[in-house]
């Protein structure tokens, strides 16, 4: 899978910069730009900073710059317009460095010094969760075998109150390991995954970390057949916890308590249970209240809006298409944190299936899907709801009326 840093190329070339010139403003071989710009190598943190320089941004933006990793179209393809092969051959090795991770179980080089310091893997811990929220999921799947690497370095090499921390850094990059698996619908990775989190959580002693956890195995079994009703005990077993330990509410348990409330209306939707659903969308709006608007706690994106959200995905889940487009039209998406990109995503995704679900409703099912690929590129790639509309949609295709359909199966590399 060949991969190009895309916005850092057109930032150089919009400068003026060859990548001859580039190389000795920095002092560099053209050979390591050219390694750079494919993502095959990292800068050093020596170089950043003249990078950040002549690229005229500063340090923060650099690294999101750096971060923006996609797949590289061949040559004579158009960015947005890549052959179904390469995104095909994307969706399907974004696990491959997290699965060689989790199958690898010799001891580290043994010097009993994590590789980075606990600042740092806070911060990649946080730029990981960033990834997968901006719906970037190549970087985020890239950088989280490195990231759970140097986090288990930190439990490993600490004591008293630094492996404390150690392990809540290592639950949370967990968390974002289980979810990028959930994303494309590997429930036995995300499983895995979240159970690794919770018991880091457990031994960080984070009530809140390991709601979060319990969460994310929740959602692991709902990719996996015949795993609802334990789906459906380990969220409502959390939510009596939270219930009881939430007797002096911090605002990380409001809103991991807030998470699984919402996932509870989903499996109850996905049960037939549209009045339980709804008690459990109504005790979530009540917390959201108390938080007072949409935050971004532990990664969650909890608050009044993604409680109007799950409220849409709620409907389609339940079958009640027209419930889902009246409560879609009121949504206002510009109140989440800016970070929630694929979140926004979501709203079309689910719209998108609730205009399918009606007669006649593929032209404005594609144009909701096209709106998605929009907002997050690599959601039709990545997101197995979306691939899994995208195929309903072809199997009743009507050419005329959807376009845009078959170009965007393409790029999601169902069909060549």
């Amino acid at each position: 899978m060949a991969l190009k840093r895309y916005r850092l190329v057109q930032r150089r070339k919009m400068l003026g910069f060859s990548q001859e010139r580039f190389a000795s403003a920095l002092g560099v071989d053209r050979s390591t730009v050219v390694r750079w710009e494919r993502a095959e190598t990292d800068p050093q943190p020596w170089h950043r900073v003249r990078i950040a320089e002549a690229l005229q941004v500063p340090l923060d933006q650099l690294q999101e710059i750096l971060d923006d990793v996609s797949v590289a179209t061949p040559r004579g393809s158009s960015m947005g317009d890549t052959p179904g092969h390469t995104q095909a051959a994307t969706r399907a090795e974004l696990l491959t460095g997290l699965r060689a991770f989790l199958t690898r179980y010799l001891p580290n080089d043994g010097t009993g010094r994590p590789s980075a310091s606990l600042p740092d893997v806070r911060r990649a811990v946080a730029r990981v969760h960033g990834l997968y929220q901006r719906a970037s999921y190549v970087p985020a799947s890239r950088h989280i075998p490195d990231v759970l690497r140097a986090a288990t370095e930190l439990t490993q090499a600490g004591s008293g109150i630094h492996r404390a921390t150690g392990f809540k850094l290592l639950a949370a990059a967990y968390i974002a390991a289980s979810k990028i698996a959930c994303k494309v619908g590997d429930g036995e990775t995300a499983l895995l995954t979240a159970d690794h989190a919770a018991t880091s959580a457990q031994l960080a002693d984070d009530q809140a970390l390991a709601a979060v956890a319990a969460y994310q195995a929740a959602c692991a079994l709902l990719r996996l057949p015949d795993r609802l009703a334990e789906a459906e005990a380990i969220t409502g077993a959390s939510i009596d916890h939270l219930g009881r330990v939430r007797s002096s509410p911090h605002p990380d348990l409001t809103s991991a308590q807030g998470a699984l409330l919402l996932l509870a209306a989903i499996i109850a939707a996905q049960q037939g249970e549209v009045k339980r659903a709804g008690r459990h969308l109504t005790q979530a709006q009540a917390l959201a209240a108390d938080l007072g608007f949409d935050q971004n706690r532990l990664w969650t994106g909890f608050g009044p809006t993604n409680v109007s959200i799950h409220s849409v995905s709620a409907a389609v889940t339940a079958g009640n298409a027209e419930r889902a487009v009246e409560i879609g039209s009121r949504l206002d998406t510009s109140r989440l944190p800016i970070a929630l990109v694929g979140r926004r995503a979501q709203v079309h995704l689910d719209l998108a299936q609730a205009c399918a679900m009606g007669s006649g409703g593929s032209s404005l099912a594609v144009l909701h899907l096209l709106e998605a690929e929009r907002v997050a590129p690599e959601v039709l790639g990545a997101n197995v709801q979306a691939r899994a509309l995208l195929l309903d949609l072809l199997s009743k295709e009507r050419r005329t009326a959807t376009p845009g359909l078959r170009p965007m199966a393409v790029r999601a590399g169902l069909i060549t």
